[in-house]
């Protein structure tokens, strides 16, 4: 991985590895807790929708991240995490459960400004051609992290409870932010713009409109992943119903769904270079189809093999997406489109999961699985087939106010095969 070698992308990543190990341990701990607290399974699922609201606000917080300097902003972030997290030391009973609800708020805010705003630090710190390396370096992090994170996180909570384990989450925020101050980056110059704030806020869709490739990855990748957000009540039905296991051997498929991850992250960087972003986005969704459907196979073997490639086509999913917003938008639109391009994707997932809790009421899942997975794949097949061309580089540093009305040529940038007919690669998120 090309971007490891760079010591100042390792600083960044080794803070990031600390913090979000740190969060994902507690944040799964945080469910546990409430169920506690409360006996309710429905109160402890309402701990992973509270995470979820701030997403409708992102494009908020991607006019504030265009607007001031990324690493002092993560910094500060990181600094308001380590201190809304030590909230949970005053939860003592059923009546303090509004403390946990209202941290799991907080870390969703967190989280949106972290992502983007790690997103938008890597245009200034890394060469373009090192950004698909430093994105598949991240989803070998997400493996190990869905792997081990549950664990410890567990374990911890079961021998000395949720107020330690939210001790040790703010040190992994203060080790994020000694890591941040070691990074020397010169960061593209802050927008000082005189447009209307609706205006500002709205650049992130106007610029994704302007740009084909942007347009049709974003579309296709939001019909897909509503398709997905099927997937999550279903997973459960599968697990009870077809393969005849308690509800918490799902804990079991989202750990080897991790060995997927890790994968991908190791080969995701060759893959963008043998064939582009768009195509390996394309690649991934079929993959991704795929190994849903074969999750209606109620044999334990099959479905864990199917994790396993599931989670692999996600991670490849989640590097190519990264890279396609990274390398084709100016600097200083990279908060707004990030955070624009992740709503237009999240929303329709999200609806999907109500949908299906309802629909799985009244349809057989695999018949659900099957319909999901065929979406899916022709959303793949679109992009793999017949992917928009990639736009020449993004104006330079400064330009920015300008790129969101200016369309951008159609001439491929390095590493994209231009339009063509033919079938070939594969992708990651």
């Amino acid at each position: 991985m090309s971007a490891i070698r760079d010591p100042q992308f390792r600083r960044l990543y080794v803070g990031d590895a600390l913090s979000g190990f740190g969060d994902t341990a507690l944040l799964l701990a945080l469910g546990i807790w409430v169920k506690e607290l409360t006996g309710s399974n429905s109160a402890a699922g309402v701990v992973f929708l509270a995470m979820g609201v701030p997403v409708l606000f992102a494009p908020f917080v991607g006019r504030q991240i265009d607007r001031i300097r990324r690493k002092p902003l993560l910094m500060a972030t990181n600094a308001f995490a380590a201190v809304a997290v030590l909230a949970l030391l005053f939860v003592r009973s059923a009546e303090d459960t509004w403390i946990i609800y209202a941290v799991a708020v907080l870390y969703g805010c967190v989280s949106t400004v972290l992502t983007a705003g790690r997103s938008a630090l890597l245009k200034d710190l890394l060469p373009d051609q090192d950004l698909g390396s430093a994105n598949a370096a991240f989803g070998t992090l997400f493996g190990f992290t869905r792997i081990l994170a549950p664990l410890v996180g567990s374990g911890i909570y079961a021998a000395l409870g949720g107020h330690m384990l939210a001790l040790l989450d703010a040190l992994t925020f203060v080790a994020a932010i000694i890591a941040l101050a070691t990074v020397r980056v010169t960061e593209s110059q802050p927008e000082r713009t005189e447009e209307r704030f609706s205006s500002e806020v709205l650049a992130g869709i106007r610029y994704i409109r302007s740009v084909p490739l942007l347009t049709q990855v974003t579309v296709l990748s939001a019909v897909a992943f509503g398709a997905v957000g099927f997937l999550e009540p279903i997973i459960f039905v599968v697990v009870e119903e077809g393969l005849h296991r308690p509800a918490a051997f799902f804990g079991v498929i989202v750990s080897v769904q991790g060995i997927g991850s890790i994968i991908a992250g190791f080969t995701g960087a060759w893959l963008l270079r043998r064939v582009g972003e768009a195509r390996a986005i394309g690649g991934a969704l079929i993959g991704l189809g795929i190994g849903c459907a074969v999750l209606a196979v109620g044999a334990t073997s099959v479905v864990l093999g199917g994790a396993i490639g599931v989670g692999l086509a996600v991670t490849w999913f989640s590097i190519g997406w990264n890279t396609t917003l990274q390398r084709h938008t100016p600097p200083r639109l990279q908060g707004r489109v990030f955070t624009t391009a992740g709503v237009m994707v999240t929303v329709p997932q999200t609806a999907c999961i109500g949908l299906a809790a309802a629909l799985i009421v009244v349809v057989d899942y695999r018949l659900l699985l099957a319909l999901l997975s065929v979406v899916i794949v022709l959303c793949g097949l679109r992009l793999l087939v017949r992917p928009q061309p990639a736009p020449t580089p993004p104006p330079a540093p400064g330009d920015g106010a300008d790129a969101a009305s200016n369309e951008p040529s159609s001439q491929p940038a390095p590493g994209e095969p231009a339009v063509a007919d033919e079938a070939v690669h594969s992708n990651r998120k």
